[in-house]
Parts: structure tokens; C-alpha cells; sequence
């Protein structure tokens, strides 16, 4: 089973940003593009918010992975792995393949999250 991997928020901030932009070119009275600054700026908040909860979840779930992949290692360092069979070589090097990309894909989403904004408390 395969679990997406997170992406960077880029596309929504875009939309927000164009959004604010469009409207504040609209000229609305100010009592209401003030409203609709608040409100935008709220939203904003939250996508930012969600963006690294799905980005910490991802990290989560490789590191999940992670750990089941890295408890069959022993398997390999004992005397029986002198005489595995060739398929049996071959699941072992699949393993490190699959160890090694979820480790990519968990540090990439651990990268973009320390490159987000971090979430204000008020």
C-alpha cells in the first residue's frame, strides 16, 4: 500500500495571494476589504496550518515504514545469510531500495516543513 507523499503548499499560497490580489483591486469599501483582508489572512493561517500537519503526517508515516523495514535487517547479519538464495539476495536489495526512498521521502517533507511557515499562536 502506498502512501502519498506530501507536497509543497506553493499552489495553494499562489491562489491565496491572486485571490487578495483580484480583490483588493476591486476597490470594496474599506470596512469591507478590511473583512475580507481579516478573513483571507484567517484562511491563510489555516492552509498554512494543514499544509504542515500533512507534511509532519508524511514524515510520520515514512518513519513508520522506516522502522518496519529496519527490524527485518537483523535478518541479513545472521549465520544463515551466507547461503540465501538468489531471490532471497534479491528481496534484501529491494528492502534497502525501499529503506532508502522512504528515507528520501521523509526527509524531503521534513525539509519543506522546516521551510514553511511556522504556524503563529494567538
Amino acid at each position: 500500500m502506498e502512501t502519498p507523499v506530501a507536497t509543497p503548499p506553493t499552489a495553494d499560497s499562489a491562489l491565496l495571494e491572486r485571490l487578495a490580489r483580484v480583490l483588493h483591486e476591486m476597490g470594496l469599501p474599506c470596512a469591507c476589504q478590511e473583512e475580507v483582508e481579516r478573513t483571507l489572512a484567517a484562511f491563510a493561517e489555516f492552509e498554512a496550518r494543514r499544509a504542515r500537519r500533512r507534511l509532519l503526517g508524511a514524515a510520520r508515516e515514512r518513519a513508520r515504514l522506516l522502522r518496519g523495514y529496519v527490524a527485518c535487517l537483523p535478518d541479513i547479519d545472521g549465520e544463515a545469510s551466507s547461503n540465501l538464495a538468489p531471490e532471497e539476495i534479491a528481496e534484501f536489495a529491494d528492502m534497502f531500495r525501499v529503506i532508502a526512498a522512504a528515507a528520501a521521502e521523509g526527509a524531503a517533507s521534513l525539509e519543506m516543513l522546516a521551510d514553511s511557515p511556522c504556524e503563529t499562536r494567538q
